[in-house]
């Protein structure tokens, strides 16, 4: 609201006074039991695509038990906040106190499914993702957080964690003010590398589907993932009004991403409660406006009770920093993906708040809502403020002031007013918040479709392609496309330039600097390419030249902040570096990386610089070791690696002996020990190294391995993981060969299995399978054989494996499910049918395989019984082919949704002599149509 010039009135007295009794927000921690459908089974294996370096989680229940969590709650006389630090530092639960009423998702029950990335998530709050795509991969696991009461009587929870998809902090400030009706959530996000990362932010907020609920998201149309878009709120096709929950019964899951409008805001109202919410983010901060809903629907319907045991389903409002959660296939369409800038920094906040008694509302900001009603000849107005303030209320009709009146306002204290108007155009204001009721205002130009001439097959066309390949951590894609405008135009300077930080990133460093230096040929102030020469020069020794690639990168706006950083790790004169990292600061004040420089350089004098750090990052662990020199207090799932980050720092910059102190403050790990070897000029002790899920990625680490000289397995066996990260397979698969049958870790060869015996009928991929299993007896290794045996046909092999697994685990739905998968194969139908019944499988989100595997068994045996000329039978698994158990995991789609074409032949099969031909679409269709038209008995023909 604009800052306004007003009389103290007694009534804002009142208000005031009572503002001013009003106590602090408070902050406590404590532990509350939850019902607890908890994960585990960590898996030893290295993930073989771009979530590597984490590890899978396998292990989900359907059995609960209580568990104490962490909760951290933040107060006021309004709101009540549960913050769940062990889980992701969700946001629980926000309940508006005065009706003790939740206005996000209270989710009484912690209940792990496998829909993540990593495998576990859990449903309800409000959930931050930072990285790749959601959910991002600490949303089940501890992240660290810090709890303080601010001098303005607010209380803050910060969480935040070390992405390693990005290599990046995310942070998050949650602020409870003292005297507001909303809480806010303030990121602080920042690129710890020389290089571009990937870039993906999205809030996911929780609300319960029941109550009559409504979706106020401004806008005429919706993208999906792919970038296509459609008409919004009213479906073209059957002319319901999406915006309300229980006209989006037809189809199945729902991603609305709500475009078209210049908005600030998006919200919820259940119109039965009459109580709403709001998000509230300028446009600039948040164009992103999504809606999830997981379909009414049984296929949507079963997961409440997969996610939940008391609370009903619920859908989820979304916000993100750019339109939509873009697949690959968008990059076809306007809506691309983006990358975070070398040592970039990006920060942002939203409010939440509760809406009570407005019978919906038509705009919000972060002073609260409105809601205008009309009737012939009159309108009403309804605000619910969320602070206390004093401003004035206009409204036009037709351009023509008709009311205008100055207001005190108090948080959640209804403000309402009724007046004689007539119908037109109307206008109405309360400070910065406006109504308008045109349709049209706020509509957006932005275009839609893609030029329908634009043509991919051209070097800007494959350029953009890589480009976009690695802003999604999909490098081997990436490389193929840059190659490809490359080989259409060899002197396509943004593709060398792209191609040469592609190779830095794979650690190719003499091929880097080729390409970047072609690129320089072309145009030797160019700003990325002068930044990538400088990296590959400066990773190859040449500092003069990398200094020269630098300096000229400053002339870039864009890379100015980067080049002067990597100046300043360059410098050797304290004097000159200390002028680099100021330039770098005055490009991007929020430079972490510079401002850590900042403060080694200008020691013992630091201490203001490192309490700024910590005033712009309170859970920096930076400032810890440079104050105190002792391990701080790490909170995140895999705490080695701020130990990794700020000791390979400490080592980059030159300062062996703080990189060492470091390393030996950290807890027990593998790669520490590595470092801790190498600093200190000692042989590893590999015999006693312990690898499991020891997954690194670094290029430091990669240097470290590539250097040692020891012939054993384990250097090799890590450098080879970081190879495949950086997709040099060949080198991988060399190393991975060099270690022979010597090493006893099961991981090893399952890895090289994957990596190195991909052929089918490989001998060598069988016998690595065959040793990880004698190594290690846990089901992993046992159904990674199985299925390699499956590849070749040994079905009999594979059935021993997994029938002798079963017969001890009958719960295990993982093998089982893959035990009826092969007992199918073989023939055996009636056996898969009933292991199938004896299943209760949870699944991952979007997964049907256990429906399918159910169909082709009911089916199947239908065309058994067609052979044999028995009728009845046949329909009798017809029938039962149409239906879907819910053991299976798997919900019923609408009918319209569900294809029964195979169903409807094999029934005319049964019922008529000459069915109609049939042409089989699918691998199903193709299985039971070719075996039985190939074993039918002419005289059993019914």
């Amino acid at each position: 609201m604009a800052p306004r010039k007003f009389i103290l009135t007694s009534s804002l007295l009142a208000t005031i006074l009572l503002a001013k009794a009003q106590g602090p927000a408070t902050v406590r921690e404590y532990e509350q039991d939850f019902p607890t459908y908890a994960f585990g089974d960590p898996s030893p294996l290295p993930l073989l695509n771009n979530v590597y370096p984490y590890f899978r989680f396998d292990g989900f229940t359907d059995h609960s038990a209580l568990r104490k969590w962490k909760v951290v709650e933040l107060q006021n006389d309004y709101i009540r906040l549960l913050i769940l630090p062990q889980i992701g530092g969700k946001i629980w639960a926000a309940i508006e106190r005065p009706t003790n009423r939740p206005f996000l998702y209270y989710n009484h029950a912690v209940k792990f499914r496998d829909i993540a990335m990593r495998g576990p998530w859990t449903s309800g709050g409000l959930e931050a993702n930072y990285g790749i795509i959601g959910h991002t991969p600490n949303c089940a696991t501890p992240v660290d957080y810090l709890t303080r009461s601010n001098a303005d009587g607010s209380a803050s929870c910060f969480i935040g964690t070390l992405d390693l998809l990005s290599h990046s902090f995310w942070r998050i400030e949650i602020r409870l003010p003292k005297d507001e009706a909303r809480f806010i959530t303030r990121s602080f996000w920042y690129n710890t590398t020389p290089l571009e990362q990937p870039y993906y932010h999205w809030m996911n907020a929780g609300l319960k589907a029941a109550g009559n609920l409504q979706f106020i998201y401004p806008g005429d149309r919706y993208l999906g993932h792919n970038g296509e878009y459609a008409d919004w709120p009213i479906n073209a096709s059957n002319g319901k009004d999406i915006s309300w929950y229980r006209n989006n019964n037809f189809g199945g899951y729902k991603s609305y991403h709500v475009f078209g409008k210049y908005t600030d805001f998006t919200g919820a109202y259940w119109h039965d409660d009459d109580m709403g919410m709001v998000r509230y983010g300028r446009h600039d901060e948040k164009p992103g406006k999504k809606l999830w809903i997981w379909g009414l629907s049984g296929q949507g319907m079963i997961w409440e009770k997969l996610l939940t045991d008391t609370d009903g389903q619920y859908i989820e409002l979304q916000s993100g920093r750019l339109f939509n959660q873009n697949t690959a296939v968008s990059t076809l369409t306007p809506f691309k993906h983006f990358g975070f800038q070398p040592y970039g920094t990006e920060t942002w906040e939203e409010s939440w708040y509760p809406v009570l008694g407005t019978k919906g509302f038509v705009t919000a900001n972060d002073f609260g809502a409105l809601n205008v009603l009309t009737k012939p000849g009159r309108l009403k107005l309804i605000f619910c403020p969320i602070r206390t303030f004093r401003d004035t209320i206009r409204i036009s009709l037709n351009n023509k002031n008709i009311y205008t009146k100055a207001a005190d306002f108090a948080p959640l204290k209804l403000f309402t007013d009724s007046i004689t108007a007539d119908t037109g155009h109307l206008v109405i204001t309360i400070g910065d918040l406006k109504y308008d009721s045109d349709p049209n205002a706020g509509n957006l130009a932005r275009p839609v479709d893609a030029p329908a001439g634009f043509r991919w097959n051209t070097a800007y066309g494959q350029y953009l392609k890589g480009v976009e390949a690695m802003d999604q951590k999909n490098y081997p894609e990436a490389e193929t496309a840059l190659q490809t405008a490359l080989d259409i135009d060899s002197n396509f300077t943004p593709a060398l330039t792209q191609y040469a930080s592609l190779l830095y990133r794979n650690l190719y460093y003499k091929k880097a600097l080729y390409y970047a230096t072609r690129a320089l040929s072309i145009n030797t102030e160019d700003g990325p390419a002068n930044f990538i020469y400088g990296l590959a020069n400066e990773a190859l020794g040449g500092t003069t030249d990398a200094k020269d690639g630098f300096d000229i990168a400053t002339l870039d706006p864009a890379w100015r902040s980067a080049a002067y950083t990597r100046l300043a790790i360059l410098e050797k004169d304290i004097r000159r570096a200390r002028i680099y990292t100021e330039q770098a600061l005055l490009a991007n004040p929020l430079n972490i990386e510079a401002l850590q420089l900042q403060a080694v350089y200008n020691r013992p004098d630091n201490v203001a610089i490192l309490d700024h750090i910590d005033s712009l990052d309170p859970l920096d662990h930076f400032t810890h070791f440079e104050r105190y020199h002792t391990a701080p207090t790490i909170r995140m799932e895999l705490p080695g690696e701020i130990f990794l980050e700020y000791g390979i720092w400490y080592h980059n910059i030159g300062h062996d002996r703080e990189a060492l102190h470091v390393f030996q403050l950290a807890p027990a790990n593998a790669e520490i020990s590595l470092w801790i070897s190498w600093l200190t000029g000692q042989r590893p002790d590999y015999d006693r190294l312990d690898l499991t899920r020891v997954f690194p990625y670094r290029a430091e680490t990669a240097a470290i391995l590539a250097h040692e000289t020891a012939d054993h397995w384990k250097p090799k066996y890590l450098l080879a993981l970081i190879y495949h990260d950086r997709n040099r397979l060949e080198e991988c698969r060399r190393l991975l060969q060099a270690c022979g049958d010597v090493p006893d870790f099961a991981p090893f060869y399952a890895f090289r299995a994957a990596v190195c015996d991909t052929a089918i009928g490989d001998p060598k991929a069988i016998h690595d399978l065959q040793k990880a299993a004698a190594l290690d007896s846990q089901w992993r290794y046992k159904k990674l054989l199985a299925e390699c045996y499956l590849r070749d046909s040994q079905t009999e092999k594979a059935l021993s494996i997994l029938e002798t697994w079963q017969d001890t685990h009958p719960d295990d739905y993982l093998m089982g499910s893959l035990d009826a998968k092969v007992l199918l194969l073989d023939g055996q139908y009636a056996k898969a049918d009933h292991l199938l019944a004896s299943l209760d499988i949870l699944p991952a989100e979007g997964a049907t395989s256990g429906h399918d595997l159910y169909r082709e068994a009911k089916l199947m045996q239908a065309v058994e019984e067609i052979k044999k000329g028995h009728r009845k039978k046949a329909l009798n698994f017809i029938a039962a082919a149409k239906q879907w158990p819910p053991n299976l995991g798997v919900g019923e789609p609408y009918k319209e949704d569900q294809d029964l074409r195979l169903e409807t032949w094999l029934t005319e099969c049964c019922q008529r002599s000459n069915p109609p031909v049939f042409q089989p679409k699918t691998p199903l269709e193709t299985r039971v149509y070719t075996s039985l038209e190939a074993g039918v008995d002419p005289a059993h023909r019914i």
